[in-house]
């Protein structure tokens, strides 16, 4: 749980997930729309989506975070209170 908080990239999903009315989201739209505090994951949606697709997204699926379904490239949050407890507090005290 706490790899995933570290990684201004992962919070950043997590938050746009969670955002989301459906909680669902395309890789490609995800690319485009998430950026960490320090500004864009990177400055080429392509190379973002690599990222998401090769480590980001496998790494939160890994941690339950998330499911990924590689075949349709939609990215769905699963609703976890205690996911969200740990993104508020690196908010408020790291952020």
């Amino acid at each position: 749980m706490l790899r995933i908080a570290a990684n201004p990239a992962r919070r950043a999903i997590l938050r746009h997930l969670i955002a989301t009315d459906s909680r669902r989201v395309d890789v490609d739209d995800l690319a485009t729309t998430i950026d960490s505090p320090e500004g864009p994951i990177d400055s080429e949606t392509p190379q973002i989506a690599i990222e998401l697709r090769h480590t980001h997204l496998p790494m939160l699926a890994d941690a339950d975070a998330i499911t990924y379904d590689r075949g349709s490239e939609v990215v769905a949050y699963r609703g976890d209170d205690e996911i969200e407890a740990l993104l508020e507090f690196v908010a408020d005290r790291l952020e």
